[in-house]
């Protein structure tokens, strides 16, 4: 017997709020699920309820969501800086502020959510740790 439901990639947007990450899916559907959980986990399975809960009663009919198997969900992650930091706690803020030339009381506070970067500084803030993850990437660890 073959299977209606496909396997499906969905873009989801992580931000911090009120010290709890919510998620967000938009633009799928006639349904626009907005988990929420301690870290990206427990987002991501309040997300696969949320859809076998609207999937049983009032998307029955919706074309995208019925067919999503939440067993073949694959993620692409977007974090908002407060939640980024969060989930990535072992990047040291100091030192990314540095990396990417600001200053690393401004990056904190952008980080708790004190103050918001304009986008010059998002973007500073992304080139920054995008070379980070690409330096991590280049090297590896000798084990004697």
């Amino acid at each position: 017997m073959k299977s209606n439901s496909i396997s499906t990639k969905l873009d989801i947007i992580i931000e911090k709020h009120d010290g709890v990450l919510w998620g967000r899916v938009e633009n799928r559907g006639s349904f626009t699920p907005t988990p929420y959980g301690n870290n990206t986990w427990e987002v991501i399975e309040n997300l696969k309820e949320l859809i076998r809960d609207y999937v049983k009663h009032e998307g029955r009919n919706d074309k995208f969501w019925k067919k999503i198997d939440v067993n073949k969900l694959d993620f692409e992650f977007s974090y908002d800086l407060q939640a980024y930091f969060q989930e990535h706690d072992y990047l040291n803020i100091t030192s990314v502020a540095k990396f990417a030339g600001l200053n690393p009381g401004l990056v904190r506070q952008y980080a708790s959510g004190v103050k918001y970067p304009s986008n010059e500084q998002a973007n500073k803030l992304r080139n920054a740790i995008n070379k980070i993850a690409q330096d991590l990437l280049e090297h590896s660890i000798y084990v004697a």
